[in-house]
């Protein structure tokens, strides 16, 4: 009887032991597997996840409202000019309470003709510097960085990028399921601009309050392996809603990209 009860002790104990063998991979596999575990991946910026890239030099091509865009009398400048000449080429003396600014605000800068240069100041903000009126605006990617109180005449711009998978005229994505190259990716980058002071369209008869809203969609394309993109604006000032379209074209170098003051600094 002894012996059998041995035995039995015996078996429970082998049994206990193959048991907890049995166990140890599975915790080991376990810890393994929560140490190998990869990191999570950081937070995309506004220039990692750009769908097109807008960096670089720009001249503006005037195909919307030639006579008026192009004209040294039409924009109510302050001083006769877009570029403050007057009619005959000539710094004519500013009136009174003039501000030859004005017309390089934001809601008509992209309207004068003349040259842009786009970078990135920081990983969520785009930089556009204009030649014409020596303007800097700085486009808010971050929704954190509060807009300042003071009206400007860039104001301030908040951007987003809208994403549209599946269309052209984007970059292409990593390959899709079997190996399959992934549609490739098209972005607008859309602009909302405040706190900005009053200026001009080009036109005495487009003049805009400090309480207007500017609201810009920047679209790329390309044709004949030439980069563009065009700037659908609308400027909402009250009950008055007008907008406007300009285009762009890619330039290889800033070599033509020279800095023109709008001789007031304000």
């Amino acid at each position: 009887m002894p012996d059998v009860i041995s035995m039995r002790h015996r078996r429970l104990s082998l049994y206990f032991i193959a048991a907890i063998l049995l166990a140890l991979p599975l915790c080991f596999l376990a810890q393994g597997g929560q140490r190998g575990a990869p990191a999570a991946a950081p937070a995309q910026t506004a220039k990692t996840a750009a769908p097109v890239d807008l960096t670089g030099y720009w001249v503006s091509i005037v195909t919307e409202d030639w006579i008026e865009r192009m004209s040294p009398d039409s924009p109510p400048s302050g001083t006769g000019g877009a570029r403050g000449l007057g009619p005959r080429g000539q710094t004519p003396t500013p009136a009174a309470n003039a501000d030859p600014c004005r017309v390089y605000g934001a809601g008509g800068s992209l309207r004068v003709p003349g040259r842009l240069h786009i970078t990135w100041a920081d990983d969520n903000t785009l930089k556009l510097e204009m030649d014409a009126g020596t303007q800097t605006r700085l486009l808010h990617f971050n929704p954190t960085t509060p807009a300042p109180s003071e009206k400007t005449l860039q104001g301030y711009s908040a951007a987003t990028w809208e994403l549209n998978a599946g269309r052209g005229g984007g970059r292409g994505g990593p390959g899709g399921p079997g190996g399959a190259p992934a549609p490739p990716r098209w972005g607008s980058l859309n602009v909302v601009t405040t706190n900005m002071k009053s200026g001009y369209l080009l036109s005495s008869r487009s003049s805009y309050s400090d309480n207007a809203v500017l609201t810009e969609y920047f679209s790329k394309h390309s044709d004949f392996g030439v980069d563009y993109f065009t700037v659908t604006a609308s400027v909402q000032d009250g009950n008055q809603l007008r907008v406007t379209s300009s285009t762009f074209k890619k330039e290889p170098t800033g070599a033509k990209f020279k800095p023109a003051s709008c001789e007031v600094v304000r």
